[in-house]
Parts: C-alpha cells; structure tokens; sequence
C-alpha cells in the first residue's frame, strides 16, 4: 500500500477536501467559524533535498492568508512531515520552533510531537494514531500474504530439489566440471542415444553448473513459478514444469548435442521457460476472454519483454543451450493451453 494515498483517503473520511495547488498536498475543511488546512509533506527520496523547513513556513503562511481573504474566516493549519523512523537530529532542531509541525514515523506507526508543539489538532492526533496503527497491522497482513503466495507447496519444493541436488552434488565433486556431471546426470549425446539412458532427460533438469547457474535459474522460478501453480492448481502446474523440462532436454537433444555430441547440458531453464509459456498463454487467453484481472498486473507486452530479454540473453551469451529454452517455452505454452481446457 502506498502510505500517502492511505493518509489521503483518511484525511477524506474526516470530512477534509483536497485543495489544489501547485507544489503541495494540501486538505481543507471548511467550518462555521474557521478553516482547518492540513499540509502533507512527502518523506524525501534518496539524493533529494528537503526544503528548508523557515521557506516551506513562508509559503504555506502565504497560502493560509490567500484562504483567510477567500472563505472570510480564520484558518487553523497543521502540517504532516513524513519519515521513515526518526527525523535526523538537524531537521528536528528545524521544526521545533513552529508549533504547527508534527511528524509522522511511517516504519514505526508513530506520531512524533516535540517541543513546543501543539499537542492536538481538533482531536486529529488520536484518530491519526488509530490510522497508523491499522496502516502497520494491514501492511504486515499483505507482506504475509505475499510471501504466501511466493512459496506456493509444490514450486518451493521445486525450488528446493534443485538446491538439493546442487549442494549433494557439490559435497560429491566439481559442479563445474563437465565431465562429473556427465558422470551423475547430465545430458550427454552418447549416453542418451547409444547407451538408451533416457533418465537423463529428467535428471539434467535438476542440475546446474555453479552456484550462479543455480541463484540465476532459482529466482526466476521463485518468482513466476508460483503466480502459475495459483493459476493452475498444484497438480496441472507440476505437469507443465516437469513436461516442459523433458521436452526441452529432447529439444537439446536434437538441435544441440546432435550437432555437437560432446557438449554437456544441464540446467533447469528449459522448464523455467516452459513456465514462460504457460504464463503467456494464459495472458492471451485472458485478453481474448476480457478476464485481465486473474493475472493480475501482468500484461501481454510485459510478458512478451519478459521472454525476449531471456531469449536474446541466451543467444547473445556462448554456453547457453538455446534449443532447450525454446523447446521449453514452446512446449510450455502448448501443454499449459491443454490442460486449461475444460468441458
């Protein structure tokens, strides 16, 4: 949620309207004998200067004159200054000498009054606390729903074998080294079509060359792997991955090892695309069915820039076994239309 559009609805539901002017989130609320004004100063982004609080006084002081000659009425005026945590030690010694000043602790729910400041605003403080108070508590609730729809049952197990199998592996020999992962389950052209040790379609897809072939591969299917088991269900997700990197393992076989019988090929990318797939597919499907909200903000040309930046790595990078990607990618597409289909 973003803190400023919630502090925004809140002042709304106190009866405030918002007053447009340029340079300024300010809110009004017109009353028999007097006008409460309510300035929100946004917390500064990195590499950003404040404005010196005596300038920020000097202008606001214009604005509340402009409002006293406009309504015929007093006003009464607080301003909000946004942090996260404390303010610094210097923008404190700013702001103490006006009393119209409070500050708002966004990380902690807190609503920071220092001296000779006013202690209340119309009964604003306790509903401002209340408000922050609801603001942490349903934060903290969409952080843990988000985190339990990243680590969905059956990708983070997923996720989970393969470093797994990355650190048994590791403990065994050099995870680097070709020829021992050949030797434990690689995809070699020799082994698969003459020795007929087709396991290898699968166990291939389990292993990975080096801590950063694995951290690389794992986060992207952390990341999108789960958005399609929400989608799919557990089971039809499981399908689609572990098709996916089969099909993309015969799809190395063919167009990759075939030609050159001593590459060595590995990785769980083929299915990660094949994850790919499945996610446009249901884009498209969505569009044409005018049901853009089952996937949420994801949108054709995001998934479109998603696969063409990882295609092109691949051919752009030596080492990389496009035939799996795209064999993957393709099945994955394919296979996810398939099992999307009901009666």
């Amino acid at each position: 949620m973003d803190f400023i559009n919630e502090l925004q609805r809140f002042l709304a539901g106190q009866g405030f309207k918002r007053l447009q002017v340029d340079g300024g989130l300010l809110w009004i609320k017109d009353k028999e004998k007097r006008i409460e004004l309510i300035e929100i100063i946004p917390e500064m982004l990195p590499g950003q200067n404040r404005m010196p609080v005596s300038r920020q006084e000097e202008r606001i002081q214009k604005l509340e004159n402009q409002l006293m000659i406009r309504f015929g009425k007093k006003t009464e005026r607080l301003t909000l200054m946004l942090f996260r945590g404390l303010p610094d030690e210097r923008t404190v010694e700013e702001i103490t000498p006006y009393p119209n000043i409070w500050c708002l602790d966004q990380s902690g729910a807190r609503v920071l009054i220092y001296e000779n400041q006013r202690g209340d605003f119309y009964g604003m403080k306790a509903r401002l606390e209340q408000f922050m108070d609801a603001y942490r508590t349903t934060e903290q609730s969409i952080g843990r729903k988000e985190l339990r729809r990243m680590f969905r049952p059956v990708n983070t197990a997923l996720v989970a074998a393969n470093i797994i199998v990355f650190l048994i592996l590791s403990l065994m020999g050099n995870v680097t080294d070709a020829s021992f992962m050949a030797e434990h389950g690689a995809m070699v052209w020799a082994d698969v079509v003459d020795k007929g040790e087709f396991y290898r379609l699968f166990t291939s897809t389990f292993m990975h060359f080096g801590v950063d072939h694995l951290a690389q591969n794992m986060l992207i299917l952390l990341l999108i792997g789960s958005r399609l088991e929400r989608i799919l269900g557990s089971v039809r997700y499981l399908a689609v991955y572990l098709g996916s990197g089969i099909a993309a393992s015969a799809a190395s076989l063919f167009f990759t090892l075939a030609r050159d019988p001593y590459t060595v090929s590995a990785g769980a990318s083929g299915a990660i695309f094949g994850v790919m797939g499945g996610l446009l597919f249901l884009v498209l499907k969505d569009i044409f069915q005018k049901k853009r909200r089952r996937m949420e903000e994801i949108g054709l040309s995001g998934m479109i820039f998603v696969i063409v930046s990882a295609l092109s790595y691949g051919f752009t990078t030596t080492g990389v076994d496009n035939a799996a990607h795209v064999g993957g990618l393709v099945f994955g597409f394919i296979l996810t239309g398939i099992l999307s289909i009901r009666k």
